[in-house]
């Protein structure tokens, strides 16, 4: 007991001192044993004393108190159930879509108030910066990939356009389905394997070859560092990520992995700001990959030239805004369509009358992409109905906020809450139905006050991957409704609700496969 006691008190002051103390016991598995016990005891220690109640400050809002989201968590319940059954009502209580809950760094005030959303996102960045996470320390695998120098607008994000790229990439997609030996597709597994391959060439001139072999070792080594940064307990303990990561030998690989994978983005980034300078990259404006852009964004601005530390650290960004958003969305979307055969006729009707009903395989042009408002009303609803994210990073408020008869007091860490925004009975109608005409011209969408709808954030904290993700959507979308009809499996799993999960980290997590019945058109 006195062991423990010391135990806890030393994890509430320094992880490095904790392992100190329990070091020399790891020899013996009865140590493993006995640390193992004593860490969840510290842990649920420090949540008792830190999260059982929220600062005194914030006790008017609704809360949602610890012990319940904690429930949810470990349950793994489905993020539409926690919603239903915890968030929503709130909301019919008078919340007026701001409530309190718990998370791993403290307290946060959750918004899915549109008018307060839009108060808050189209600030500056020094009224509502973002919150300091000690998650993120240094030499931490999520430090290694996101801790390099801030963002840099930089004019490349905006012109990166590749339609050629995305549709020679549904070419490929459509070969790798054609050698299943079934018609079912798991389209989770699908979509990630294309988007990766669309985000590596799009952003740095890369062939990850996922969709010709997903088992390579490039792809390997980016899904064990996409996957090993979510890792609550070294989020939780950052030094068992860094000076103690020896002892943990799978976690030790996955640092192996990321050192692999940096090397061969900076003999990448050697190699074009090269060809760069010898004015010998080629091709389209529209269809250059990230990297080269931003190296001849830089150039033609004169003076200093961004570091490859920089380019390598937007890129790294870039690669996390834009895969799971863009793969994650367009197995949603078609999994909507399946439920909702009339609204797939509908948008294959829009797709064949801007595409023509050849039996050929067609790759739109940008312009043509334009004309497809339908399908972008589809892509908008699934967005809204399926956001990419639940949540948003924390920001603090520098300033008390007081509006809509809501009171935020200054010190306060914020997310937007995008999934309970777009599931708001207050701010849409029938929330749960997939209805895209809401955002025809002059519809719901059009009428909502403040910012109602943000799968990607808004205003300066806009996702930097949003318009790459929305051109990627569109090409691949026409592409399908053009070849293929498909349906949902009597037998899936999500014949009813999409089982989508992932509460405590705020990350769209569906754990069974999403498997979709495709039947040639022609």
């Amino acid at each position: 007991m006195i062991f423990i006691n010391k135990l806890i008190q030393t994890l509430n002051t320094k992880a490095d001192v904790l392992v100190k103390i329990v070091g020399p016991k790891l020899r013996t598995k009865t140590g493993v044993a006995s640390i193992s016990t004593a860490v969840a005891l510290a842990l649920l220690f420090t949540a008792i004393k830190k999260y059982i109640r929220p600062p005194k400050e914030l006790r008017h809002l609704a809360t949602i108190d610890y012990i319940s989201f904690l429930s949810y968590a470990f349950r793994d319940e489905l993020f539409e159930t926690y919603s239903n059954e915890k968030v929503i009502p709130l909301f019919k209580k008078g919340a007026n879509g701001v409530y309190v809950r718990p998370t791993v760094i403290g307290w946060h005030v959750e918004l899915a108030n549109p008018l307060i959303v839009k108060h808050v996102l189209l600030k500056p960045e020094t009224i509502f910066p973002k919150a300091i996470m000690d998650v993120g320390a240094s030499g931490t695998l999520i430090h290694r990939f996101l801790g390099g120098p801030s963002m840099i607008a930089n004019p490349a994000f905006q012109r990166s356009m590749p339609v050629k790229t995305f549709g020679n990439l549904t070419l490929k997609m459509f070969k790798t389905m054609e050698g299943y030996d079934t018609n079912t597709i798991d389209v989770l597994d699908l979509f990630e394997r294309l988007t990766l391959d669309a985000i590596g060439l799009a952003g740095f001139d890369f062939d990850f070859n996922a969709l010709g072999d997903k088992n390579n070792k490039w792809v390997h080594y980016y899904d064990s560092i996409k996957i090993g940064m979510a890792n609550p307990f070294f989020m939780i303990f950052p030094s068992f990520d860094t000076k103690w990561v020896h002892w943990f030998k799978k976690r030790q690989e996955v640092h192996d992995n990321m050192t692999k994978f940096k090397e061969n983005l900076d003999n990448i980034i050697t190699e074009k700001r090269a060809l760069v300078n010898k004015n010998l990259s080629n091709g389209q404006e529209s269809e250059k990959d990230l990297l080269t852009l931003m190296i001849e964004s830089e150039m033609s601005l004169g003076g200093e030239t961004m570091s490859d530390e920089e380019l390598r650290s937007n890129l790294y960004l870039f690669m996390l805004a834009g895969h799971d958003t863009s793969s994650n969305t367009l197995a949603f979307t078609l999994y909507e369509l399946a439920k909702n055969p009339e609204i797939q006729k509908r948008a294959r009707e829009e797709v064949l009358h801007v595409l023509g009903d050849s039996p050929e395989d067609i790759i739109p042009t940008l312009e043509q992409t334009k004309q497809l408002s339908y399908v972008n009303m589809i892509m908008k609803e699934t967005m809204r109905r399926h956001p990419p994210a639940y949540n948003t990073t924390a920001r603090v408020a520098t300033e008390d906020i007081n509006m809509d008869g809501i009171y935020i007091p200054k010190g306060t860490k914020m997310c937007l809450d995008i999934y309970n925004l777009h599931h708001n009975p207050d701010v849409w109608m029938e929330p749960y139905t997939f209805n895209p005409d809401r955002f025809a011209p002059g519809g719901e969408a059009d009428n909502q006050e403040g910012i109602a709808w943000a799968p990607f954030s808004n205003g300066a904290r806009q996702c930097i991957g949003m318009n790459f993700s929305l051109v990627e959507q569109r090409v691949v979308l026409s592409m399908l409704l053009k070849k293929y009809t498909w349906t949902l499996p009597a037998d899936s799993p999500h014949k009813d609700v999409l089982q989508n999960r992932g509460i405590a980290w705020g990350l769209v997590i569906t754990k069974d496969k999403l498997n979709i019945i495709f039947e040639k058109r022609n």
